[in-house]
């Protein structure tokens, strides 16, 4: 019997992991459905697992396990659960907020007896997809993530017996069905529970369908079985339980004794091949390979011994333990009364800013191509330093970047969402290839978009202009779209004159994803000022103002120019892409003047080359650094290009320069000169677009006009040729950013815009 709010318990089997247990607990609180107990099952710990469970008191049932066994844990919480819906979660693993809720859905259909979702792990040194629709054979050969659930099945006639299987991570079932069948075998002490339990259903003729969505993202924590992310483990132990599995299930499903052979074998092969590997990779020493080995060889026998000759073992410890069952204890709701206002969590390191919030947190997504750490261009910069501040504030954020293969992450405060393009739609612009790529890209952002709206309920979905990755969901009104507006194609278009198609046809795409904004949050009246000039911005247009913010680095870390023991030669950083329109070549005219009044200055210049793209190749037959060597070559051994760099470096340059310069054409904002008054250093820029709005002219660095060499000469040398100047105007520059210009007053500024257009009445834009 199946009712529309079912009764679910959520059985949480627990060793050691306080810490874990501890962030899963808290991340419960912002679970969409609310009929849901928590049991917790203690193994034999000894960290404070229970001091972490005691502050539940009256909202978790917790059980006890004599042995570290997570078969007899399973079936202890099997035991004591007290809901229709049994749903097993791991305790290092924290559930999207409608994963109960999808859960309650599917088990409305009556004859649905097993189901699960998709799992991610997602720390951000291995981030991959464990499981997704998966199934497997009867001889533990196992498919783990599937796009489709009719996908890579096996091919007919092959005679053995598939399954579709969900992962301990991310599993529920309807109670009565684990039941019927004795529950958990116990032989399987950390392993293969999962697979066999599903292997056993299927030939009891149960309804097994997982599901794609329900997502589960884990942040894997060392066990005494395994420390997370080495190949130190008690490997042989998945070993014993696969060959146990191939021979119960194998002989069930009628498989030949030369097929189950035959896989003992491979899995077995498999396994003392890998050893090998992780010595050789210096992994592992050669002493602890043969003593794996050895541990290998002594459990392939025992799992086949067991296999052959052990019955199996189904329910005992939980009915020897005297664990509660259904008439024993009452449902305990985990939410009594109204879902507390609590932040967001980190799944990873288990970090909950410490907020007093008055509403709500909310829960948004942002868009941005490239995206750290991969990429540090300057959308996706400003993009994870919003993510950052937004979660300090308590919000829940998502990322959707750019990826080779589809990935999450928790990273900085978002849960980052690679993903790639498939290039299967608008083949008629496939002559136009950046138009081509972008529509492409948009409907790939909007799909993951659904999936999000699914999975964690997002409120509302912010898309910077530039790759208009935000135009489908806009236009498709399935959520607010707030746009970011910041430099644009159409700009880039004009000031480079471009006569590009695509590029033309981007640029009203662009003007197109402005129209059907329900809120614009430009970084400053420039752009504001751009909007009408470029896009003719109507008067009615909603929007607000929000600079762009950085994270402030420690005052230690600050390095004020040193007036009492100067450098013996001073340095000049520039940073950004070598282009035209970044004001690369008036940078060039200046250095030779600059070193005829200044002879020990040194120019650090990093970025990438891009005179390919805007057209400087073409135009001259090199690239810049070639062009500056050949037209300057006096000047040439006082310069050094260093192309695109890392984070690290990038921070280490602003650190120990003395003078920033970034002569731009035109900024919609500037946040690279935020990046050098976050370490006391004074900066040049030029009077365009909004930097006025970040460079104080004479207190914070020095303004000219742009495409004036000489002028630009002037500045630099006025600075360089003062050290009261130098620490002055840096160390006003620092001030300035800590008053003005952090992530967190930037991030409370799009909290208020988002609050904002969510108070808007349906189709409000």
């Amino acid at each position: 019997m199946s009712t529309a709010n079912p009764a679910i318990s959520v059985v949480v089997n627990t060793t050691d992991r306080a810490h874990a247990l501890d962030t899963l607990l808290r991340s419960l609180h912002h679970q969409s459905y609310r009929n849901f107990e928590v049991v917790a099952v203690v193994g034999p710990t000894r960290d404070h697992t229970l001091d972490v469970l005691a502050g539940y008191d009256g909202r978790v049932r917790v059980e006890r396990c004599p042995a570290p066994n997570l078969s007899i844990s399973r079936n202890i919480g099997l035991a004591a659960a007290t809901g229709e819906i049994v749903a097993f979660l791991d305790d290092d693993a924290v559930p999207c907020r409608t994963w109960l809720a999808q859960l309650a859905e599917r088990f409305a259909d009556p004859a649905l007896d097993a189901t699960g979702g998709s799992v991610f792990l997602v720390h951000p040194n291995r981030p991959m997809i464990q499981t997704r629709l998966a199934y497997t054979s009867a001889l533990a050969e196992q498919v783990d993530v599937r796009d489709e659930a009719l996908a890579d099945l096996p091919p007919a006639g092959d005679g053995r017996f598939w399954t579709a299987r969900m992962m301990g991570a991310n599993m529920a079932y309807r109670k009565s069905a684990l039941l019927d069948i004795g529950g958990f075998d116990e032989f399987y002490e950390w392993v293969f529970d999962d697979t066999d339990i599903a292997v056993r259903l299927a030939f009891g003729g149960k309804s097994i369908r997982p599901v794609a969505d329900a997502w589960v993202y884990h942040a894997p924590a060392s066990s005494r079985n395994r420390v997370a992310y080495t190949p130190v483990g008690r490997w042989w132990v998945q070993t014993k339980a696969a060959a146990y599995f191939a021979i119960k299930n194998g002989r069930t499903a009628g498989e030949s004794g030369r097929a189950i052979a035959l896989r003992i074998l491979h899995l077995f092969h498999g396994h003392w091949q890998w050893l090998g590997e992780m010595q050789r990779a210096g992994q592992l020493t050669f002493g602890q390979m043969m003593s794996m080995r050895w541990r290998e060889l002594v459990a392939v026998g025992q799992g086949m011994l067991a296999g052959l000759a052990r019955p199996r073992q189904l329910l005992a410890s939980a009915r020897s333990t005297g664990a509660a069952d259904e008439s024993a204890a009452a449902f305990v709701p985990f939410l009594p009364g109204a879902a507390p206002a609590t932040g967001a969590v980190d799944p990873v390191t288990g970090r909950q800013p410490v907020i007093t919030m008055p509403e709500p947190p909310l829960r948004v997504c942002l868009l941005s191509g490239a995206y750290p750490p991969a990429a540090y261009e300057g959308v996706g910069r400003h993009t994870n330093l919003m993510a950052k501040g937004l979660f300090e504030l308590g919000h829940t954020v998502h990322v959707i970047a750019r990826g080779e293969n589809e990935q999450v992450t928790f990273y900085d405060g978002a849960y980052v969402h690679r993903i790639p393009t498939p290039l299967t739609r608008y083949t008629r612009y496939q002559a136009l290839p950046h138009l081509y790529h972008t529509l492409n890209r948009a409907h790939a952002v909007h799909e993951r978009v659904r999936q999000l709206v699914r999975n964690d309920g997002i409120q509302l979905v912010d898309s910077p202009v530039w790759q208009v990755e935000g135009i489908v969901t806009a236009r498709s009104g399935l959520l607010p779209v707030v746009v970011r507006p910041q430099t644009a194609t159409r700009q880039v278009a004009q000031l480079q004159r471009e006569a590009d198609t695509g590029m033309r046809l981007i640029g009203e795409l662009e003007a197109e994803l402005i129209a059907a904004a329900d809120y614009l949050a430009p970084n400053s009246q420039a752009t504001v000022k751009a909007l009408r000039d470029v896009y003719g911005l109507p008067a009615s247009a909603r929007y607000q103002v929000v600079p762009h913010g950085i994270e402030p680095v420690p005052d230690e870390s600050v390095r004020p120019f040193d007036v009492a023991a100067p450098p013996a030669s001073l340095t000049v950083l520039y940073v950004g892409r070598l282009e035209q329109r970044k004001g690369i070549l008036d940078l060039f005219g200046a250095i030779p003047a600059v070193m005829a009044r200044v002879p020990n200055v040194r120019v650090v210049i990093a970025g990438a080359d891009n005179s390919l793209s805007d057209g400087f190749q073409a135009r001259h037959g090199m690239d810049y650094p070639a062009y500056f060597a050949r037209h300057y070559a006096a000047a040439a051994p006082a310069v050094t290009f260093l192309g695109a760099v890392s984070e690290e470096k990038l921070n280490e340059l602003y650190q120990t320069c003395d003078l920033f310069v970034a002569p731009s054409l035109y900024e919609s904002f500037g946040l690279i000169y935020l990046e050098a008054m976050n370490y006391a250093k004074p900066v040049i820029g030029c009077q365009a677009g909004g930097i006025p709005e970040v460079v104080d002219d004479g207190v914070t660095g020095r303004l000219v006009e742009p495409a004036a060499a000489p002028a630009l000469a002037e500045a630099m040398v006025e600075l360089l040729s003062s050290p009261a100047l130098l620490r002055e105007m840096g160390l006003a520059g620092r001030r300035r950013l800590l008053e003005r210009f952090t992530h967190v007053q930037m991030a409370r500024g799009f909290e208020t815009i988002y609050r904002a257009v969510l108070a808007l009445p349906a189709g409000g834009n």
